[in-house]
């Protein structure tokens, strides 16, 4: 069988209550998010277990405007014990790890590149230096259409805090910045009939309106114990592999700011010889990207919801 590229999701990995059916049947789950909730607990920040066991928990919609925190930290845990899932307990050997932006912190501890306590601890650090750095008000609008035709849109609103934030695929970027600058973007798009649609996020991310919280999260990054990954990780942010400790400490250091080359990663991938993926998370959301983006027809195994 052909060695997967395990494929870690950032803002669209949680599912309420996503893992219940799942704590009972694999022994070990429960001791993951443990492990979760301690170190969350340690570092003060938010539990997080009920959010994947109980149907009934809050939202993604709801976590964003309450507790982005907690939101955060529930996606974490999530991917992580998929993880679990997939290879202890269902004997997959991953060729290669790969996540898309704040899924790249679970592909660095699957790797081995950062223990599962740091992981957590930088989880909590990041949500407390963007509070502490009152980070700019803003959002993000996902556009259907290619990174050229978006380049042209955001040539007319030169100037106002408009990036281009993810190239997920040919025909779907991401565009990050102030709420008035994703407002005439919008009323750019519907005029040249491409559709645009504003995406539920707490910040305007991978934008440099965050360079201050960027900052306070990097002083965090340089405390923390960082390896050369024992399993080969390809970092969109970076646009190339991982290969030691300087490249991990980057990854984490920059991914608040800097782009996400997902269209170009899977390319890379697909040259490489890798056509088959598992999502490591609830959904489906990066392995439908990767159907749009491959020439060749993938396999894939989606996530457990």
């Amino acid at each position: 069988m052909t060695r997967p590229v395990f494929l870690f999701p950032g803002h669209g990995g949680y599912l309420p209550g996503g893992l219940c059916e799942f704590t009972d049947d694999f022994a070990g789950l429960p001791s993951v998010l443990e492990r979760i909730d301690a170190a969350s607990s340690a570092t003060g920040g938010p539990g997080i277990a009920d959010l994947l066991t109980d149907r009934a928990a809050p939202t993604l919609r709801s976590l964003v405007d309450d507790d982005p925190g907690r939101l955060h930290l529930a996606m974490f845990a999530t991917e992580m014990c998929v993880h679990d899932i997939y290879t202890r307990c269902w004997g997959l050997s991953p060729a290669l790890l790969m996540g898309h932006g704040s899924g790249e912190f679970a592909a660095l501890v699957a790797a081995g590149c950062l223990s599962l306590e740091d992981g957590v601890r930088l989880v909590v650090a990041r949500d407390e230096a963007l509070l502490k750095s009152g980070a700019p008000k803003g959002g993000m609008v996902e556009l259907r259409t290619g990174r050229q035709r978006a380049g042209l849109l955001l040539e007319g609103l030169a100037g106002h805090g408009g990036v281009l934030a993810v190239d997920n695929g040919a025909d779907q970027v991401v565009v990050s910045g102030p709420f008035e600058t994703l407002r005439r973007l919008e009323d750019l798009a519907a005029a040249t009939n491409v559709e645009a649609t504003g995406l539920h996020v707490p910040y305007p991310f991978h934008n440099a309106m965050l360079d201050e919280a960027a900052s306070l999260f990097a002083a965090v990054v340089d405390t923390v114990t960082c390896h050369a990954p024992r399993t080969p990780v390809h970092s969109p942010v970076l646009g190339r592999r991982v290969e030691r400790p300087a490249d991990v400490r980057a990854v984490l250091a920059r991914h608040l700011v800097s782009p996400v080359g997902f269209l170009d990663a899977l390319r890379t991938l697909s040259a490489q010889g890798h056509h088959v993926y598992v999502e490591c998370g609830a959904k489906a959301v990066l392995t439908n990207l990767v159907r749009s983006a491959q020439a060749e027809e993938p396999r894939v195994l989606t996530g457990v919801a």
